[in-house]
């Protein structure tokens, strides 16, 4: 429950809607709550009436009393009628201004969810599955919406109808009104069981949520790897195995909520019979007349549904309480990179010199190193290039400059500046970055590439995928730029994919470009013609290479080898061939691989 008073700032920043609507809700309850009286005077009425009539019976004077009688209780009735319009038209006020207000806070809420999300450094996404994520931002928000609208509409209602219901029978009878009470404590402690297991139950049930969904989402993704190993079945049955699961925990979850009804009509069913029995004993004794029986009948009646509420705001209370504590989690989750005390804010501007100072890093407290005492140093407008065996740390090494990751010892420059120092969104507008796990949106051609730069004209693009060797493909196709690639670029080929990404990265214009193993996917013929391309950039802005080809690096003004996270040869391409280390070797491979590729 603690976790639900987060949700407190929403309701004062929508009391124009919650004041009125809860006011609504007092009408309603008030017009419903004045039936019952008219009733009993309607039915006091009928046997002093038949008294009058049975002494007048052979009089002139009964027809008169006949017609007294009728109007009173044709009275009686529209006035019954009219308080349930009454009563209608408020709560259907009282639900355009409630229920109203909690969709204004589902959509704040969603979109305050979705912001955060993306202000969350790597490591999160780690610890926390795709599918998770969508159950939390739609699921957990939806029965959060269900507290904040109907359990607040319900239990004003109920809250009212039963404290003026409860205290007009003390005003008839006390005596009466407290055998009436007496199915209450069992009531009682039937909502304090009911609300235990709903909340234990309700947190398993969106838990087995989360994995079924992260299941759905998983195979989809990999729908063209599941058929190419003809896994279907065995997906299946991994499938059926977890919506079973779900399947139990949500009947164990209804078993509960389902257990309430019974036991709440047997208590109110109770109540009735008390009142039947003990007020007929009160009349008996003219203590009551026989319409106060009618009344508190009517009264024990509309409580029916206030009680029932109880149970039903119960149920949402717990459900909304164990879904905001997993939202919670997300929202006191911080960025583990992001700016701070360090961060000046008078920096506007990267130009483009990259450094590692005796940079350390690994990614548990537990492994070994990723990076290990890595320097190096590159002015604006250099070209470096990274190469080494894989897991050599290369991609770990270039995340560190948009600050994708950050050492655990060390120091990562840009411009002679701590990259701490720099603005965030200085220094990641300031990049192209192209990562070896290429990414497109199911989007155009068109959309992908100016995602790197939402205003880029279309000369702009164009230029960009002339520079990927990506125009005349792309010409190719019947739809041209507008061709929509699909989820993840699904209709594009490898090296399409890549280029894609390389031209997203070239139209932003960046002062660092980094390109992360992004040539892996094309020929040698069409590399070449990427980088013919790039070399028109060297002396423009910094680019970083990151290749396991030594034909991408060769031409770079400096090349840094790593092995095992450590720096193991540093220098120009002849240089390093010229030491006969790794470098070497690397490069008499890729000539020998080259080789028999022709002989091919």
């Amino acid at each position: 429950m603690g976790s639900l008073s987060n949700l407190n700032s929403y309701y004062w920043k929508y009391r124009r809607l919650f004041i009125p609507g809860l006011l609504c809700a007092i009408a309603s309850s008030v017009f419903a709550i004045i039936v019952p009286g008219v009733v009993r005077q309607a039915v006091d009425v009928i046997p002093q009436m038949v008294t009058t009539y049975g002494g007048f019976a052979d009089t002139p004077a009964a027809g008169s009393i006949r017609r007294t009688l009728g109007q009173s209780l044709a009275v009686s009735g529209g006035l019954v009628l009219l308080l349930s319009v009454l009563s209608g038209v408020f709560s259907f006020l009282m639900r355009q201004t409630v229920v109203v207000a909690s969709r204004h806070i589902e959509f704040d809420l969603r979109n305050r969810l979705y912001e955060h999300i993306q202000t969350l450094s790597h490591a999160f996404y780690v610890r926390h599955s795709t599918g998770d994520l969508i159950t939390r931002s739609t699921s957990d928000i939806e029965q959060v919406r269900r507290y904040i609208g109907p359990a607040l509409m319900y239990s004003t209602r109920a809250i009212v109808t039963i404290v003026t219901a409860i205290t007009a029978m003390f005003i008839i009878s006390p005596r009466l009104t407290l055998y009436a009470l007496v199915p209450m404590p069992f009531l009682a402690l039937s909502v304090f069981f009911l609300a235990r297991g709903v909340h234990r139950r309700s947190d398993a049930v969106q838990e087995q949520y989360s994995s079924l969904t992260s299941r759905v989402q998983e195979t989809l993704s990999g729908i063209r790897v599941l058929k190419a190993y003809v896994r279907e079945e065995d997906e299946q049955a991994a499938f059926d195995r977890e919506s079973s699961e779900y399947r139990r925990r949500s009947l164990g979850l209804a078993f509960v909520e389902a257990a309430w009804h019974p036991v709440f009509v047997v208590i109110v069913g109770l109540s009735t019979i008390i009142v039947v029995w003990q007020g007929g004993r009160l009349v008996v004794g003219g203590t009551i007349t026989l319409g106060n029986i009618a009344e508190y009948i009517l009264y024990v009646a509309l409580m029916t549904w206030p009680v029932a509420a109880f149970g039903y705001v119960i149920s949402m209370v717990q459900r909304a309480s164990a879904s905001m504590a997993r939202l919670q989690v997300i929202f006191d989750a911080k960025p583990e990179i992001a700016d701070g005390d360090l961060t000046e804010s008078g920096v506007t501007r990267v130009e483009g010199g990259i450094a590692f100072d005796r940079v350390r890093f690994r990614y548990e407290a537990d492994r070994d190193p990723v990076l290990d005492d890595v320097t190096l140093s590159v002015g604006p407008g250099s070209t470096l290039g990274i190469v080494g065996r894989t897991g050599s740390g290369k991609s770990t090494l270039v995340e560190m400059i948009p600050r994708l990751l950050q050492p655990d010892e060390g120091r990562v420059l840009v411009d002679g500046r701590d990259v701490r120092e720099i603005p965030l969104h200085v220094l990641r507008e300031a990049i192209g970055y192209v990562s070896q796990d290429v990414f497109l949106f199911s989007d155009s051609i068109a959309g992908n590439i100016a995602f790197g730069r939402m205003d880029a004209p279309v000369e702009d693009i164009r230029r960009a995928a002339g520079e990927a060797d990506l125009l005349e493909s792309v010409e190719s196709f019947p739809d041209g730029f507008e061709t929509v690639v699909g989820e993840r670029g699904i209709t594009l080929s490898g090296g399409q994919k890549q280029r894609t990404a390389i031209a997203r990265a070239l139209v932003r214009e960046p002062r660092i470009l980094i390109l992360d193993d992004a040539l892996s996917a094309v020929d040698t013929a069409t590399e070449r013609r990427i980088l013919s391309h790039l070399r028109t950039h060297f002396g423009k802005r910094t680019i970083v290479i990151v290749s396991h080809r030594i034909s991408a690096v060769q031409d770079a003004d400096h090349i840094l080898v790593l092995d095992g996270g450590r720096v193991s040869e540093a220098g120009t391409h002849d240089e390093l061939l010229a030491r006969e280390g790794l470098y070497a070797s690397l490069y008499r491979k890729q000539l020998l691989e080259e080789e028999f590729a022709t002989l091919a």
